[in-house]
């Protein structure tokens, strides 16, 4: 009898869980902003089971955001709206540059679908400002002078650290946020990458602000990796890209490992030398289109630093990149991986940049104002902050 009357809770639960009574249909994590232009965002964010979702988005103009009907964009794929997913991916294009807008996120539950004939929705819900709506973005604008973003890099997991170092950043002022590699030690499932990094992100900024995301070595690594960029999706599906942000043209690539691939470490999954051979072919053609060649200002984002190092990884880097950028009149390399701070200005012969090295435990900002480029990277503690002026 003591036997069964333990059992009945657990009867009970599977019960109510079948039904879905323990589980509300609720967003789980996000929005964020991902992969913005002067015209175009992609909104992301997860609910705990499939739904149809959507994006109404209406101008900043001080009228009520339910005062008529606004615009819906759908997660689609193909000419099909999404709803066998709960990771949804909403891109908006069209928008005017350099314009705020107000948003908000919707998802319909899938309860049944038997055909798509017989598809039985359930609730819809919405983003947490719903009824007043305080969630907003602004598109890039090439006619822009000033350029103010954050960098951050080898967090590692450590997401409360993130959140302390941060905390005192007014992200109003930033127009983006640049991930350099490493905000994980290897990437296991997806509840880790919102636990190490974009659970924080979210809170912090990344509603309003958006995210610039590339890989470090760390990330390549673990069995959920290579589902890690459905997360940060680009439109055209690649890390390395050149993202245009005011008259500022930052160049995105993705370091690979920093061993050979054939070591161990890897189990023999690792194919990070032809990576790099494809990187550099497309950056030899990315930096002779005339929005690169009329930029302002030329900056180079890469997690692990080029002229530096003597491991594998960063040699290579040196033998097909580098090259390439030592004549695209490059103003700074950005880098992290060596979890300490370093300037390392130009060599004759080598690097023809400085390349600037941002540790484990400060973020870096930069301020770009009428092509003169101000450098500072503050720590949790505080006090006055490393500086570099280039002009």
């Amino acid at each position: 009898m003591k036997r069964s009357l333990l059992f009945l809770p657990v009867l009970l639960s599977v019960s109510l869980l079948a039904y879905g009574q323990e589980l509300p249909f609720r967003i789980t994590h996000g929005p964020w902003l991902c992969d913005m232009t002067e015209t175009g965002v992609t909104i992301v964010w997860m609910t705990n089971k499939n739904s149809l979702s959507w994006v109404e988005v209406a101008p900043d103009d001080g009228s009520h955001f339910y005062g008529k009907e606004r615009p819906k964009y759908y997660d689609t794929h193909m000419g099909r709206k999404q709803a066998a997913t709960n990771l949804h991916k909403v891109r908006i294009e069209n928008l005017s540059p350099g314009t705020r807008y107000r948003y908000a996120v919707f998802s319909k539950e899938v309860l049944h679908w038997e055909n798509d004939a017989k598809i039985i929705f359930g609730t819809t819900i919405a983003n947490p400002a719903y009824s007043w709506n305080s969630l907003s973005f602004k598109t890039f604008s090439a006619n822009d002078d000033t350029v103010s973003f954050i960098m951050l890099n080898d967090i590692h997991g450590r997401a409360e650290f993130m959140k302390d170092l941060c905390r005192d950043i007014d992200f109003s002022s930033i127009d983006l946020v640049i991930f350099n590699g490493d905000m994980s030690t290897w990437i296991i499932s997806e509840e880790q990458i919102f636990s190490d990094f974009l659970d924080a992100a979210a809170d912090l900024f990344a509603k309003r602000v958006p995210i610039v995301f590339t890989r470090g070595n760390h990330e390549t690594r673990g069995p959920y990796a290579d589902f890690l960029m459905n997360y940060f999706p680009v439109k055209d599906g690649k890390i390395y890209r050149i993202v245009h942000v005011g008259k500022v043209a930052f160049i995105i690539l993705d370091c690979g490992e920093d061993k050979p691939d054939s070591d161990i470490e890897y189990s023999g999954l690792a194919a990070f030398d032809a990576y790099r051979d494809e990187q550099a072919e497309w950056l030899k053609q990315a930096v002779q289109h005339k929005s690169f060649r009329d930029a302002g200002n030329r900056i180079v984002v890469l997690h692990m630093p080029p002229g530096v190092s003597n491991w594998h990884g960063t040699l290579h880097l040196d033998e097909t990149l580098l090259p390439v950028l030592n004549e695209a009149r490059i103003d700074a390399v950005l880098s992290g991986h060596m979890h300490r701070y370093s300037y390392n200005p130009p060599v004759p012969g080598k690097t023809a940049f400085p390349v600037i090295v941002n540790s484990n435990n400060t973020y870096l900002r930069g301020d770009i104002i009428n092509g003169t480029i101000r450098i500072r990277m503050f720590g949790a503690e505080g006090g006055k902050p490393t500086e570099h002026i280039l002009d």
